[in-house]
């Protein structure tokens, strides 16, 4: 048909074979109309080029739109578009799709997923993955474009990363199942470092004979080309006591990274609790680097405490915070029964311990008594017990000890020449951690070579909340002390619901920490001695401490569960204690989080799907702040580089196209229907230049 655009030669050869060439006749009277018709020929030749022009263009248009021309947007894609296609789009829905800059690259993710669908042709099958951390396989291809925009309407970015590598897989397999050859797969992401493995190799779908086929893969860039996408992140958060500034004072250590050309300045952090700001300080993050702020914040009561700390929010605000729960001591008030007080204060059995516990910064109230008013305290009124060097009390003391810590209350034991193993087993035996056997002595106090004979720690469970604090250089402040004399254990007992646990160890092996629950109380034996008849670990820099952890353990305050350090995306083991049930959990949301219990009474939680403190409730739905946590971002998601386009093109091929909103693979437009209006114009305006 375009053959016949050669007809609109035919004007041309009309006008030059229809050229008259007149001879002149000069001939005077006529010279004054001559000069009047020179002044209309110019007219009538204007008015001939017009009528050239649009017979030239009715004959060109008609021929042309005969041949139904079409318009493609994109010369790449029409290269790679072989025919219909079964098609999966892939929706990235990690974190790091929540970065706005106005409006957030999910908006434009799922704009450019809907474009997608819209540009499919109507015998292209498709479906729709929503591309998650856990991502479902999509449905098969399908027709009904209905039910795919809706699964893109409601799909909504989440706080974890996403595999988009397996997603590609799983969208493969999906593919599969429509029998038409042709198969593409509509990635739509920001294409940063963490959204996929480039080192995996890619997707691929069986062909006819069963082959791998490499599938068309179109990219749709939701950031629209952007060449950096700026972001900083809170990666890591401590949260220490600080002794020196209080009994309640803790400080914060923030570490900041900065992933983006730009260093920052002036960059605010700060602690908050229920809206209040307790601490802020300013840092300054150099390019693509990082830095540390700590603040100290002191809080006026005790408890467990639930909080964030934030930074100055940028286009990526979820990483900006990080959320914690942290116990706060309260004041512990302590009963210390000293079985051999002595005139001499140094030499006095409580002096050290009654020291180390009072403290700067101690959160403890320490009440002394000797042996004979201790056994008639009431112990209903203190949270902890100190039996240091104590001969075994009467059966009723004994009961009434037993009940105040199956109640709740804590129980320190330490040895000495007042105690008597036979009589603490007969009427202590409940409470102990393990039974008492008989002292050992590893050499005379006297002794000219005690120092080097002496035994010392070999083993100390430093992943222990106990002891947690005695690592590194810390650790010589136990590991040094010397042991004279030390009371040697039983063996633990049979009865799960006696165990007890060993914290610390002698070089020859024997028990010098034992621990272990008594009902709803907790009871820890230190086989040696508080003051220097024993030992010298009083006198050590690990003792003031050492006393101080061993308060906080037995009333509860050291939560062991602050040691777990739960991500998004990952589950969590909640261990009720004693008879104290959950009823259920909620997010930071306040919708409930998957519950379900162990065999070994243990709840597993999860997976947690958002940052933030998650709330326990117990059976009669009240929440119980003791056992609330708190969930934190992946720091891999905070990292928005992007991958270079050549990296792209080696992973998937030379052939793939990178499409976007503005320039992305449209369906052929017809151009013929505009050429037959042009046509129809032409002759319009031929007729009105024919008028007369």
């Amino acid at each position: 048909m375009l053959l016949g655009a050669l007809a609109a030669l035919i004007p041309l050869l009309v006008h030059l074979f229809d050229r008259r060439r007149p001879r002149p006749h000069p001939f005077g009277p006529l010279a004054f109309v001559l000069r009047s018709q020179k002044r209309t020929a110019s007219r009538l030749k204007l008015k001939r080029l017009l009528l050239y022009a649009l017979r030239t263009l009715i004959l060109l248009a008609l021929p042309v739109a005969l041949a139904r021309p079409e318009l493609r947007r994109d010369a790449e894609a029409a290269q790679v578009v072989k025919g219909p296609a079964a098609t999966a789009i892939v929706l990235d829905a990690s974190l790091s799709m929540r970065w706005s800059d106005g409006t957030s690259l999910f908006e434009r993710g799922r704009e450019e997923a809907r474009d997608a669908l819209s540009d499919l042709r109507p015998e292209e099958p498709a479906t729709v993955l929503v591309c998650t951390g856990e991502p479902s396989a999509p449905p098969p291809p399908g027709f009904d474009r209905g039910r795919l925009r809706a699964l893109i309407d409601e799909a909504k970015p989440t706080y974890a990363a996403a595999e988009l590598s397996r997603c590609l897989d799983i969208a493969a397999r999906a593919l599969e199942e429509s029998p038409l050859e042709g198969k593409r797969l509509v990635v739509v992401s920001d294409l940063t470092v963490g959204a996929l493995r480039l080192e995996s190799p890619p997707p691929t779908v069986k062909g006819p004979k069963g082959e791998p086929v490499r599938p068309e893969v179109v990219l749709r860039d939701a950031a629209d080309g952007k060449e950096s996408l700026p972001n900083h992140a809170l990666v890591d958060l401590k949260v220490e006591p600080a002794l020196q500034a209080g009994p309640r004072a803790f400080q914060f250590t923030f570490t900041v990274k900065n992933f983006g050309e730009e260093a920052l300045r002036d960059l605010e952090a700060a602690v908050r609790v229920e809206g209040t700001t307790l601490g802020k300080g300013f840092l300054e993050v150099p390019a693509n680097g990082t830095a540390q702020k700590s603040l100290t914040v002191r809080f006026d009561q005790g408890g467990t405490v639930t909080g964030e700390v934030v930074l100055t929010p940028d286009g990526l605000a979820e990483d900006d915070r990080r959320a914690f729960v942290l116990n706060v001591p309260r004041v512990l008030k302590a009963l210390v029964v000293n079985g051999a007080p002595h005139a001499t204060r140094y030499r006095d059995e409580a002096f050290f311990l009654e020291a180390a516990l009072t403290a700067p910064g101690s959160p403890v109230q320490v009440s002394v008594r000797d042996a004979a008013a201790g056994w008639r305290e009431d112990f209903g009124g203190y949270d902890l017990v100190y039996l240091l060097n104590v001969t075994a009390p009467e059966a009723a003391e004994a009961e009434r000890l037993r009940a105040f810590v199956e109640g709740g209350g804590g129980l320190f034991l330490s040895m000495g020449d007042q105690v008597d193993p036979d009589a603490y087993n007969a009427r202590l035996g409940e409470l102990l951690p393990r039974p008492l056997r008989l002292v050992r002595t590893s050499v005379e106090r006297d002794d000219p070579n005690a120092e080097e004979k002496a035994a010392k720690l070999a083993r100390v469970e430093v992943e222990h909340p106990l002891f947690t604090p005695f690592t590194g250089r810390a650790e010589e402040g136990l590991t040094g002390a010397r042991f004279y004399r030390y009371m040697l254990l039983e063996a633990d007992r049979a009865e799960a619901e006696g165990a007890s646990q060993v914290l610390a160890t002698y070089e020859d092996g024997a028990p010098a920490v034992a621990v272990a629950k008594r009902g709803k109380g907790r009871v820890a034996l230190l086989t040696s001695t508080v003051d220097r008849d024993w030992s010298d670990l009083a006198i050590r820099t690990s003792f003031l401490p050492l006393m101080q952890r061993f308060s906080a353990y037995l009333t509860g305050s050291l939560d062991e569960r602050e040691e777990q350090r739960v991500r998004v995306g990952e589950t969590v083991t909640l261990r009720p204690e004693g008879a104290q049930g959950v009823s259920a959990v909620k997010g930071p949301d306040g919708k409930e989080v998957p519950l379900k219990t162990q065999p070994d009474g243990s709840m597993e939680v999860g997976p947690l799907e958002q940052p933030g403190t998650f709330t326990v409730l117990d059976n009669e739905g009240k929440p119980v702040r003791t056992m609330a946590f708190a969930a934190m971002l992946d720091a891999v998601e905070s990292d928005l580089s992007r991958l270079p386009q050549e990296a792209l093109a080696a992973h998937f091929g030379e052939e793939t196209v990178k499409a976007s909103a503005a320039d992305a693979e449209r369906p052929p437009v017809p151009l013929w229907t505009w050429l037959i209006v042009a046509a129809a114009v032409a002759f319009f305006c031929e007729g009105l230049l024919l008028r007369k």
